[in-house]
């Protein structure tokens, strides 16, 4: 099976890549290197150095043809959609459609998407929040999060494009930045072993 990985020079896509390989898979990875990291990348791994909203993306879904595609590729920082919400939606809706399209013009079979554990609910009202609490995210991201969800139940309804959606809550471990705005464990950790001051901020999910 082939499966391209946006976003696979990153934290959790790197893993991905990685397991993939393992098990026998041919993986393609495609990243701008923005946040992602070069030396992440399985050395087995076909890398496209490539923004998500770039063309030329079709390009390269034309040449692959993945029987399945991990999207992981985003826009993350809860901070960043509150200040410039379009570049938000640009990222996180617009780039996923283009690659919906791209994946039914070219035969994929299904699609990956990393959505939010935490965005996506918005304020909780019960503790731990069930996959079936209420979505009323109160961020741009948690917002472009969910509609992405909506996108990909549309086109399995039109397309037969079948999906699998991931709310991933405070995932960590190796290859994680402790220095962003997301990533609430590796933060903490960094700041304990800095012996400084641990603080949960105004915004801080996954």
């Amino acid at each position: 099976m082939k499966v391209l990985v946006t976003g696979g020079a990153g934290f959790i896509g790197s893993h991905i890549v990685d397991r993939l390989i393992v098990e026998g898979h041919q993986a393609v990875v495609v990243d701008n290197l923005s946040t992602g990291k070069k030396k992440n990348i399985n050395r087995n791994a076909n890398f496209y150095k490539l923004d998500i909203l770039s063309p030329k993306l079709e390009k390269i879904i034309k040449k692959e043809k993945p029987d399945v595609i991990s999207h992981h590729a985003a826009q993350i920082d809860v901070r960043r959609s509150v200040a410039d919400p379009i570049f938000d939606a640009q990222v996180n809706i617009l780039a996923l459609i283009q690659l919906l399209e791209y994946g039914v013009k070219y035969g994929t079979k299904h699609i990956v998407f990393a959505s939010s554990g935490g965005a996506v609910y918005g304020e909780q009202t019960e503790f731990p929040a069930p996959e079936s609490h209420g979505t009323f995210p109160v961020s741009p991201y948690g917002i472009t999060k969910l509609t992405g969800e909506k996108y990909l139940f549309y086109y399995r309804q039109n397309s037969g494009l079948d999906y699998t959606c991931l709310r991933y809550a405070n995932v960590y471990g190796p290859r994680q930045d402790p220095f962003g705005e997301a990533g609430v464990v590796a933060i903490f950790t960094e700041k304990m072993l800095r012996n400084e001051p641990v603080k949960k901020c105004s915004g801080m999910s996954r």
